[in-house]
């Protein structure tokens, strides 16, 4: 049993990475960084508009995901609307609203899914 336990624990350190050494920092000195920041600003430059696609992908799937979340909801205001609204005429749109919330789970996951898509830019 002890056995186990520690082949448990050196593994568990050995994925994780217990034992791995701490990254260290080196200083880049003046000079480089004169040299290189026009090369860096050129290609800041030039990959600005496709950053700025990338957002507003991914703000419209953030968007997409919230709506979804939200449509999980209809799923008790149709058992209201399919119950207390019955004298009232509301089993037809309770029912809608019913189906239309078992669904969403469903949108949720395949928004969520398709977020990382839609911040490189694909509209599906």
């Amino acid at each position: 049993m002890r056995k186990t336990i520690w082949i448990t624990l050196l593994t568990l350190a050995a994925v994780t990475g217990w034992f791995a050494p701490a990254p260290e920092a080196h200083a880049i000195d003046p000079v480089t960084i004169a040299i290189l920041a026009p090369a860096a600003m050129r290609m800041a430059e030039t990959a600005q508009p496709y950053v700025i696609q990338g957002m507003l992908g991914g703000a419209r799937g953030l968007a997409q995901i919230g709506m979804a979340a939200f449509k999980i909801l209809y799923i008790p205001w149709g058992v209201v609307e399919c119950t207390l609204g019955l004298p009232f005429g509301g089993l037809s749109p309770g029912i809608a609203n019913i189906c239309e919330g078992s669904m969403a789970p469903f949108e949720l996951v395949f928004h969520t899914i398709m977020f990382p898509a839609r911040c490189f830019g694909v509209d599906v």
